[in-house]
């Protein structure tokens, strides 16, 4: 669960984000980063689901990922944060040694794409990434039954094509939460 260590550090980066897109810095420059209601949400769910096995697929510069590391800390979890970005995972690093959460994380710097078929017996994953790869990403997991997957801005970014996808599949239940940006929280049956 997140302290006010956590907080102060997802509010300052939340507050960049926000002035970058004041300033109509391009969208290719800007941090794109959870919202802290919904980092505030997941890190309780992570944590009271005693998730250990975590990843996370687009970190940015670290909202999710102090969410997330501070859930493993609880959980004696390991979070794996896949991001494409160097200076955004550089930034975030930095940011979870500053928090004392380095050992509850490995980063991994590349397209998850290469990872995710390496990744198996997954109890939690957050899918922030480009929205066009949702899908894609999503058929890729290797989950454990009981497995929850989380999606962030299926609201703001209306990724119909995302929810009908994930509520199409067997054996598994999936909800919208009017949380941060929108969430999509699908667990897949034991």
């Amino acid at each position: 669960m997140l302290n006010e260590s956590h907080r102060a550090e997802i509010q300052r980066l939340w507050a960049r984000k926000a002035h970058q897109e004041d300033a109509d810095v391009p969208f290719s420059e800007r941090h794109r980063n959870l919202a802290p209601a919904s980092a505030e949400f997941l890190s309780a769910l992570v944590s009271g689901i005693g998730a250990k096995k975590m990843v996370e697929i687009g970190g940015s510069s670290g909202i999710s990922t102090i969410a997330l590391a501070a859930a493993a800390q609880q959980t004696q979890g390991k979070l794996i944060s896949l991001e494409i970005e160097p200076i955004r995972q550089a930034e975030s690093k930095q940011t979870i040694a500053r928090l004392g959460l380095s050992e509850f994380v490995e980063f991994r710097l590349g397209d998850a794409a290469d990872a995710l078929p390496w990744l198996r017996d997954l109890e939690f994953v957050l899918i922030d990434c480009e929205k066009h790869d949702y899908i894609r990403f999503f058929d890729m997991l290797r989950l454990r039954p009981g497995a929850i997957v989380v999606a962030d801005n299926v609201l703001s970014h209306q990724l119909t094509g995302y929810v009908a996808h994930v509520r199409s599949q067997p054996r598994s239940i999936s909800v919208t939460l009017p949380i941060g940006q929108g969430l999509e929280l699908t667990r897949v049956a034991e």
